[in-house]
C-alpha cells in the first residue's frame, strides 16, 4: 500500500527530519552547559551606591532642625551628605583600580576637548582649527557617525598629519 506524502518529497521530509534533530541537539547543549560564573566588575561600584545611598537616607541627628532655619539649612545639609557620599565612591573605585563613571567626573579629571560631543566654537578653540575646519569636522561628524579615534580627523578636509599631531593632547575620543 502506497503511504501518503502530503505534497512532500522524501527529501524533502528527510531535510526536515534532520534540521528538527540537529534542533534537538543544539537545545540539548545548551541545556548542559555548565554556567558560567558572573563577572565580579560592577559589585564594587554597587557597594559603593549602597553605602554612598545609606548616607543619604540616614537623618543627621547632630543638629535639630528649627522652623526657622529648616529649608537652607536641609538643602546644605543634603549637599554635603552628596558630596560625602561622592567622595566616598571615588575612593571606593580608586582603590579598586577603576575610574569613576559620571560624565561629570570624567570632565572633572580631564580637560580635553570630546570631538564626538564638540560644539563648532569649542573646535575653534583648538589651534590650527578655525570656524571653516569646526564646521567640517562637524559635518563629517554628521555624515559618518562618530569618530572612533583621533585618526579619523584626517578624514576631514584640511586636516594633515601635523595638524592632528598639534591637538592630539588637545581631544579625545568618547563613545
Amino acid at each position: 500500500m502506497k503511504q501518503p506524502s502530503y505534497g512532500l518529497s522524501n527529501k524533502m521530509l528527510l531535510t526536515a527530519a534532520i534540521s528538527i534533530a540537529a534542533a534537538f541537539l543544539l537545545l540539548a547543549a545548551a541545556l548542559l552547559e555548565p554556567k558560567r560564573p558572573s563577572a565580579e566588575e560592577w559589585v564594587p561600584l554597587n557597594r559603593a551606591v549602597e553605602t554612598a545611598l545609606e548616607a543619604l537616607a540616614e537623618p543627621d541627628e547632630s543638629e535639630p532642625e528649627t522652623e526657622a532655619s529648616g529649608g537652607s539649612a536641609q538643602a546644605g545639609e543634603t549637599g554635603e551628605k552628596v558630596q560625602e557620599a561622592a567622595s566616598e565612591i571615588k575612593t571606593e573605585a580608586a582603590a579598586e583600580g577603576s575610574e569613576p563613571v559620571s560624565a561629570a567626573a570624567m570632565e572633572e579629571q580631564d580637560s580635553r576637548l570630546d570631538i564626538n560631543r564638540a560644539t563648532a566654537a569649542e573646535f575653534d578653540t583648538l589651534k590650527g582649527i578655525g570656524p571653516a575646519k569646526a564646521e567640517a569636522i562637524i559635518a563629517d561628524r554628521e555624515l559618518n557617525g562618530k569618530f572612533a579615534s583621533p585618526e579619523d580627523l584626517l578624514r576631514v578636509k584640511g586636516i594633515g598629519e601635523k595638524l592632528l599631531s598639534g591637538i592630539r593632547e588637545s581631544i579625545v575620543v568618547r563613545p
